[in-house]
């Protein structure tokens, strides 16, 4: 099971958080994006204790890296790889940045203790051949959670419904534009049914960690790097 993070943790992060985190991604998880995020973290750190060197794979703007930093505490060096240009300007964070496709990613082979990513998998064209790189150029722990789709039929209708009709128009009240929600539904729509996806990771990774999360509609995976795939 994945270890959850405590109140003082999400505390410390909740506080100082920046005004500049995106939004998207805590309407579509119902409110549960940042205790996700810290709770992946904390799993990581479970299997690997002092990492020095982690690659934050379509970071966006460091959600995950900032995260990371504030629960981990201790010095250690993190790469944000994304392949928006201004995603990467408006990092949250002050580490080292690199433009890359997280299908094709610019590192040697084992290069990283930690290969992590949150709420981006789901937009690749070929997530096999994203969790393949990711497990290539780590050489420990491998952590992600993303956009899936549950097998159950009457959750799929439901999830469609609200993901189309209802999400895009709640960050109205944060002052979000329904517009810049919309493609959420358009990618869910997308997707293949979680096994799918399971059966990836069971195939490139040692996998220690899988779970499922609001009505299935998110996997949230942690696992050694498999030598040998």
């Amino acid at each position: 099971m994945s270890v959850e993070a405590t109140n003082e943790e999400l505390r410390e992060v909740y506080e100082n958080i920046p005004k500049s985190y995106d939004g998207a991604n805590r309407y579509i998880s119902f409110n549960q994006d940042v205790r996700w995020r810290a709770n992946l973290v904390k799993t990581i750190l479970k299997y690997c204790s002092s990492p020095l060197l982690i690659l934050d794979v379509a970071g966006g703007k460091g959600e995950l890296s900032y995260v990371f930093n504030k629960i981990y505490g201790k010095k250690t060096e993190i790469i944000l790889s994304d392949y928006a240009v201004n995603m990467l300007k408006m990092a949250i964070i002050k580490d080292d940045k690199v433009l890359a496709s997280f299908e094709a990613l610019p590192f040697r082979d084992n290069a990283f203790d930690v290969v992590m990513s949150s709420f981006a998998l789901h937009a690749a064209n070929n997530v096999e051949t994203v969790v393949k790189e990711m497990n290539r150029v780590s050489k420990k722990i491998v952590g992600i959670i993303a956009m899936g789709k549950p097998e159950n039929r009457i959750k799929r209708i439901y999830l469609s419904i609200y993901l189309r009709f209802i999400m895009p128009y709640i960050p109205i009240f944060a002052g979000g534009k329904p517009k810049d929600y919309k493609y959420i539904y358009y990618i869910y729509r997308r997707l293949f049914t979680n096994n799918y996806y399971k059966n990836i990771f069971y195939k490139y990774l040692d996998v220690k960690v899988y779970e499922e999360k609001a009505l299935n509609l998110f996997y949230f995976v942690v696992g050694f790097k498999k030598q040998k795939s």
